[in-house]
């Protein structure tokens, strides 16, 4: 078997594994409106939330379980 064809069925048995397997949790994203402000606010709110609990559980952690 030349390079090429070693590729070329490679590449098939690639796409063919690709097509029948199983999508974790669902299909393809859905593609998002890049000029949906309310969305672009609703993720920014989200991010700035998620690192304050993340900065509040760390503190937590720390003075409960690390300071003496």
């Amino acid at each position: 078997m030349k390079k090429t064809e070693r590729e070329e069925e490679a590449r098939a048995t690639l796409r063919r594994l690709d097509q029948q397997s199983e999508k974790i949790l669902g299909a393809q994203p859905i593609e998002e409106a890049e000029n949906d402000r309310i969305e672009i606010l609703g993720k920014r709110i989200a991010r700035i939330v998620s690192i304050i609990v993340l900065v509040v559980l760390v503190v937590y952690l720390w003075r409960t379980y690390l300071s003496g």
